[in-house]
């Protein structure tokens, strides 16, 4: 029964994994259409919407790590400690060899994200070392060249222990969303028109990478986990809660906010994801890529490189197919490698030192009871 119960659990968050699957297709679908000349004008459009896959990614994150707490929140021991353990061991140890190894592979001069500064610094290294590079706009992409989404989804993080304490209803996340956005809205305005760097361009592309224009789909992942927790589903919204959901769409579509739109329509995607359960996109080989997708993105920027090198003599559309499966199909199996290798083992890690931390915990409450 038990083993019936844990199957049918894994089933039900099956597509959990199809939406990372999902997001780190779309990620690569539109890094290799960057490197094909030709292609026409709305194919490209249309590829370029592949970029809102790190919104995906964003929400799942957001889901699984209140669904995470909500499991873990009647054990007494775990504590922040845990928390962040648990977290930094599912994160640092791949990101760190990728920042060794792109360091070595691109070096350190300068690039179009360094804007005006020569090169990489210590500094620099030092800040994504720390997670602390999307506090910069000339260190939040210079490294990876993907790195801007493990900085903000780090900043989350620290949030999400006082979120959970704070969110415990459909209608709580509806008014935290509202307050985002607006709030979003706001210092995107203010800040466009006083920029803090003199590289207008630049600035242009941190204001849509940084923490608080990315928050509001974090948003709307955490709504999609009290809208599946709910056995109502769609019901739990209660009237208030949907009209200001209908108002945060209006502010969006009149305030020029398109992310927002589409992470509503990612939303409601996801959600026919779990309810209709196709099975062409639940099933092994989706969950098994949505498990290899952060080593994926973290390497399919390397591989890509090796890529584009091949000289395709074919038309565009060709050209692209060719490109997006050989990238596909080699960084899945440097992902294999690195997921199997470092990831897994770093995860373990991370259980381990919380393991032991409990341990400790449970003897210490077992003398104090003890002595009184």
């Amino acid at each position: 029964m038990p083993e019936d119960k844990g199957k049918m659990e894994r089933d039900k968050l099956q597509f959990v994994d199809t939406l990372r699957a999902l997001a780190i297709i779309g990620v690569l679908l539109v890094h290799v259409s960057q490197y094909v000349d030709g292609l026409n004008g709305w194919l490209q459009k249309g590829l370029s919407i592949g970029a809102k896959g790190v919104a995906l990614f964003y929400m799942a994150s957001a889901f699984t790590l209140f669904l995470s707490l909500s499991r873990r929140s009647s054990d007494k021991r775990e504590g922040m400690v845990a928390y962040l353990l648990r977290r930094f061991f599912r994160i640092a140890p791949l990101y760190y060899m990728m920042l060794g190894i792109y360091l070595v592979v691109n070096g350190t001069g300068p690039r179009f994200w360094l804007g005006d500064q020569e090169g990489v610094t210590v500094t620099n290294i030092a800040a994504h070392a720390l997670f602390l590079n999307g506090l910069n706009p000339y260190w939040i992409n210079s490294i990876i060249g993907v790195e801007w989404s493990i900085a903000v989804e780090c900043m989350f993080y620290l949030f999400i222990p006082l979120l959970f304490k704070l969110i415990r209803s459909v209608r709580h996340v509806t008014w935290f969303i509202v307050m985002v956005l607006v709030a979003s809205f706001w210092l995107n305005t203010v800040f466009a028109q006083y920029p803090l760097i003199s590289d207008q361009s630049l600035w242009g592309h941190y204001l849509y990478l940084w923490f608080p224009n990315q928050l509001p789909v974090f948003g709307l992942g955490i709504l999609l986990f009290f809208i599946w927790k709910d056995e109502r589903h769609w019901k739990s919204v209660d009237p208030l809660s949907g009209g200001l959901l209908l108002v945060t769409v209006l502010f969006a579509f009149f305030g020029g906010m398109p992310d927002y739109l589409i992470g509503v329509g990612l939303l409601l995607g996801a959600y026919a994801l779990y309810h209709w359960q196709p099975k062409w996109l639940l099933n092994r080989v989706w969950s098994w890529i949505g498990r290899l997708s952060y080593s994926m993105y973290l390497t399919h920027m390397l591989v890509l490189g090796l890529i584009v090198q091949i000289k395709l003599p074919f038309a565009p559309l060709v050209s692209l197919s060719l490109l997006f499966i050989m990238t596909l199909l080699f960084t899945v199996g440097l992902s294999w490698f690195t997921y199997t290798w470092i990831e897994q083992p770093g995860i373990r890690l991370g259980k381990k030192l919380i393991s032991r931390i409990k341990s400790v915990r449970e003897q210490e409450d077992s003398v104090k009871e003890s002595v009184a």
